[in-house]
């Protein structure tokens, strides 16, 4: 079966069953997925294009606005898609976090929705889903000012700062979130003007588009595939919001490592009854008999008997602690014990929700 995994800012379909997402055309439990992404020039009426483009065709638009609001509402943060921050810092260690944050909250609605994303880096977040189209819509500058000018109202000086603004925060915002520009041509499937071909044929090239790349017809995604998709989804989430809260607070609280607290969520959330460091295994002795080497795992799950330490991405750390379990398991053949690696927490976390943790 073929799953989502979540990349740095974005969403990779993992090779696998190709076919498979095709057969299942018609089953009960699944559902299509389609995501059409639209970045535009300030003044282009690219906004125009997207949310007629998702009005013909049933999808979510998803604008700036919705995200910040959800982000808001949620969690309680303020930040701004347009590159002008509210409470936030707009620092590049924070601006990664939110852009993590807003990649998991559109990925959130990606897996129950077919979108149709508007200017939230969405041709970056969903740059390698099969089944997604990403336009570009441009225009003239002076066909921009020009339509600035007529939505506003005002002069021609003013609608020129206004759009030169408008690209400057947007650029900024993307720039710092997502370290890239939209610039790129070869980022889009489709990049049209519209001082040349008129909106409402702007429209139609979309949903001609649409209709040769068979967005509809693409496959249908498991109800299984999509539990993991928004599981792993959660876990972004909470990753985000860790690092934000720690970087607030400054404390770890009782752990030594904010993969350990995030961890630890994860299992509040789930239900999962778990005790931290709860026990010292002595693994050497010199030879006066004094302890040599001893080794705590991170957790310990009481409702399967399961020892588990995190890794990180450190090589050096990943060999020493992988030296440990093996010494561990020798010498206490009845323990149970298991690395994981940040990846391997969706596939304990998925193994209790779907079994519970007798059956664990």
């Amino acid at each position: 079966m073929s799953l989502y995994w979540y990349a740095d800012n974005g969403i990779s379909f993992e090779a696998g069953d190709r076919g498979g997402l095709s057969s299942l055309s018609g089953s009960s439990g699944q559902k299509s997925l389609a995501i059409i992404t639209f970045s535009h020039q300030y003044g282009s009426r690219g906004e125009t294009v997207a949310r007629e483009v998702a009005h013909r065709l049933g999808f979510i638009l998803v604008t700036p606005a919705k995200v910040e609001e959800i982000i808001r509402e949620r969690y309680q943060l303020d930040y701004s898609l347009s590159g002008q921050a509210g409470d936030a810092s707009h620092d590049n260690h924070t601006s990664k976090i939110f852009a993590n944050l807003i990649s998991a909250v559109m990925a959130d609605m990606a897996v129950l929705n077919d979108l149709v994303t508007l200017e939230c880096g969405g041709q970056f977040i969903f740059r390698s889903f099969p089944n997604a189209l990403h336009v570009r819509v441009i225009a003239p500058r002076d066909i921009r000012i020009h339509n600035v000018m007529r939505d506003s109202g005002g002069t021609f000086d003013q609608a020129l700062h206004e759009m030169d603004n408008q690209d400057r925060r947007h650029a900024r915002f993307l720039r710092s979130s997502f370290r890239r520009l939209s610039e790129t041509p070869e980022r889009y499937d489709l990049l049209i003007n519209t001082g040349t071909i008129g909106v409402d044929n702007c429209v139609e090239l979309v949903l001609a588009t649409v209709r040769i790349k068979r967005l509809s017809e693409y496959g249908m995604v498991s109800s299984e595939t999509t539990e993991r998709a928004k599981l792993r989804n959660q876990i972004r989430l909470l990753r985000a919001l860790t690092r934000l809260s720690i970087e607030k607070s400054g404390s770890l609280t009782q752990f030594a490592h904010p993969s350990e607290l995030v961890f630890a969520r994860l299992l509040d959330f789930y239900g999962i009854r778990w005790q931290y460091e709860p026990r010292t295994f002595l693994l050497r002795f010199d030879e006066e008999g004094n302890i040599a080497e001893a080794f705590s795992p991170d957790f310990y799950l009481p409702d399967s008997d399961l020892y588990v330490e995190l890794t990180t991405m450190k090589q050096s750390l990943v060999t020493k602690k992988n030296r440990k379990v093996k010494h561990l398991r020798e010498l206490y053949p009845d323990i149970k014990i298991r690395l994981l690696y940040q990846k391997d927490f969706e596939d304990l976390i998925f193994k209790y929700t779907a079994k519970g943790p007798s059956e664990a």
